[in-house]
């Protein structure tokens, strides 16, 4: 999540460990259910940012997150709360994120994340840099249709660009998956900030191989660093929760001078609401139709590997 506080995350977090979720089949497309005319058409819309918590979990945990980082929720925070979200707002696909705060949680989480997998929602799957999986554990979570990791250097307790962290990365790069920082500063955590622009242009420039995802813009209120550091380079980055928020300036600049091949729709649900960030996106005058097609649909479908499955639907 991109709001929040350590210790409200980690008691709430550790809840998933209660959790039996029954595994479904790896062989899962979550966009199968849609129209071949809509895949032509180009009109899928990709939500790659988004949070989600079982259902015992969901009332108690936006309720804190609300109360401590002074922010709204604008879904209840469950996947019914979200799939209705998704609806109103017209996106056909949404990507749940969630962090494990220590080691142990990894396995429940990642069964959960495996269970909510259907049409209309993918996942990213979950570790924690402190107990990295394997080159055979991230194969085996690829070939079940896992193509990236959330990795939240706050939550996790680790600077994006310690050299320790090279060897992960070059295996994460090595099975041609991604991961998603969190930049910048997380509202109601302390500081310092693990995953700052600069930090996070230092791996980039350390692991080149590496799909870097960066959330936020590079980070709430860290713009004038995303420009210098981030701004240009091969690396995605994310609209989630600063989209309507960042000074216009900063909004032009950065979706006219980064590569719109590199930039990813995002809402950050439940922490802003999907249909007003599309909306507010789609509208902006210096963003081309082709612009908008690969922010909001074509650069995730290739992240997400289901280009082929997008582009031929029959096939």
């Amino acid at each position: 999540m991109f709001p929040g506080h350590q210790a409200c995350a980690l008691n709430i977090i550790a809840s998933f460990d209660e959790l039996i979720v029954p595994r479904i089949s790896s062989s899962c497309l979550c966009l199968e259910k849609m129209s071949g005319m809509a895949y032509r058409n180009r009109t899928v819309r990709i939500d790659f940012h988004t949070h989600i918590y079982p259902d015992r979990l969901a009332h108690s945990t936006v309720s804190a997150v609300r109360q401590r980082a002074a922010i709204d929720a604008y879904t209840d925070g469950t996947l019914k709360g979200l799939k209705r979200s998704m609806t109103a707002a017209g996106i056909n696909l949404s990507v749940v994120a969630a962090v494990p705060t220590k080691p142990e949680q990894v396995a429940s989480i990642q069964r959960w994340l495996t269970g909510i997998r259907q049409p209309g929602i993918e996942a990213m799957a979950a570790m924690h840099p402190a107990d990295p999986l394997s080159p055979e554990q991230m194969r085996s979570l690829k070939e079940q249709g896992f193509r990236g990791f959330k990795f939240h250097p706050d939550y996790q307790d680790f600077f994006v660009d310690d050299p320790r962290m090279y060897p992960l990365y070059e295996r994460v790069a090595a099975e041609g998956m991604f991961i998603l920082f969190h930049a910048g500063v997380d509202r109601g955590l302390p500081h310092p900030v693990h995953g700052t622009p600069k930090r996070l242009a230092v791996v980039h420039r350390a692991v080149p191989e590496l799909r870097i995802v960066v959330a936020h813009l590079g980070g709430e209120d860290a713009y004038e660093e995303t420009a210098a550091h981030l701004l240009g380079r091969d690396i995605y980055m994310d609209t989630s929760f600063v989209l309507r928020k960042m000074p216009g300036i900063f909004r032009e600049r950065f979706l006219r001078e980064h590569p719109a091949e590199r930039l990813l729709f995002a809402s950050d649900s439940p922490w802003t609401d999907q249909g007003e960030e599309l909306q507010f996106l789609l509208q902006l005058p210096y963003l081309t139709e082709s612009d908008k097609e690969k922010i909001c649909f074509s650069n995730a479908a290739r992240l997400l590997g289901l280009e082929k499955d997008i582009y031929h639907p029959e096939a």
